[in-house]
């Protein structure tokens, strides 16, 4: 199945309004289907914010897909020519500027009549051994994220710490499911981010002697105890089923929240938000910066 068939609405002077077009067909499932997404290497990034991220951040476009009538009032993206400069894509391949009915716009975005425009996008490859590290590493782990809304807010988190690196281990969680992106603002593409085995993510930090500090409601030490000023890593487990416990063995240190009231756990993004943010104050303050 090809994305982009040839002569179904790709050219400018065109509008694709049916719902039935072999395009929209592929864009939807695209949209839907994981399997798909992997399978083609591509997927759809929606909203003007997040495609400039996208964009900053060295991801390639095939196509990008706008309702003009859902543009106006953005005079920066009213024309098509505007929209080429814009997003970077060149004269070659102006082929590739999709405009559609404000119906079939509804049909490919996740949320319908927001914003007007949608990327096609190749997923980018990514080798976390070929990653450029600074001396004193902070980076996140979160194990077993099984909601998208949850992974999107912890990269918005992410971002906002200036977290170095973002792994994603256990579970089914697809990092470029169209959730993630849209509740992430396009963090994705601004936090150096990897989906990797929980074996795979053990080595890395070994050889890169980075300290391993995992969450747990059990633990005796409370997360403001802890020294995180150098290499680190922290570890968050999914709200249901915490972290395993055969990945406890592997630890240097565990940190709890403490919970003052009736529930024994925080969201997964809240809890990241708090270990995260005492790491940069530890970190701030040893460097003068208070």
């Amino acid at each position: 199945m090809k994305l982009l068939p040839e002569g179904h609405g790709l050219s400018m002077a065109n509008i694709i309004t049916s719902v039935h077009n072999p395009l929209v067909k592929n864009l939807v499932s695209l949209r839907k289907k994981k399997r798909l997404r992997f399978e083609k290497g591509v997927f759809l990034i929606e909203g003007e914010r997040e495609l400039l991220h996208a964009l900053a951040g060295g991801i390639e476009f095939e196509a990008i897909v706008f309702c003009r009538e859902l543009l106006v009032g953005n005079a920066e993206l009213t024309s098509m020519e505007s929209l080429v400069v814009k997003f970077g894509i060149g004269k070659t391949r102006m082929a590739n500027m999709i405009e559609v009915s404000p119906r079939v716009y509804g049909r490919i975005a996740v949320r319908e009549n927001t914003e007007g425009i949608v990327g096609l996008a190749a997923i980018p490859r990514r080798d976390i051994y070929t990653l450029p590290l600074s001396k004193n590493p902070l980076v996140l782990v979160a194990a077993g994220v099984e909601k998208p809304g949850n992974l999107g807010a912890l990269l918005r988190t992410a971002d906002g710490a200036g977290l170095e690196v973002l792994i994603v281990c256990g579970g089914e969680m697809d990092l470029y499911n169209p959730n993630v992106i849209r509740s992430s603002l396009g963090a994705l593409f601004t936090v150096p981010t990897f989906s990797l085995s929980w074996e795979e993510t053990i080595r890395w930090l070994q050889e890169n002697k980075i300290r391993m500090i995992f969450t747990s409601p059990a633990a005796e030490k409370e997360y403001t105890k802890e020294d995180y000023t150098g290499a680190v890593a922290i570890f968050l487990g999914s709200e249901k089923e915490g972290l395993p416990s055969e990945w406890l063995r592997k630890k240097d240190s565990t940190v709890k929240i403490p919970m003052r009231g009736q529930m024994d756990s925080l969201n997964t993004s809240c809890s990241g938000a708090i270990l995260l943010y005492e790491a940069v104050r530890q970190r701030e303050w040893k460097q003068g910066r208070r």
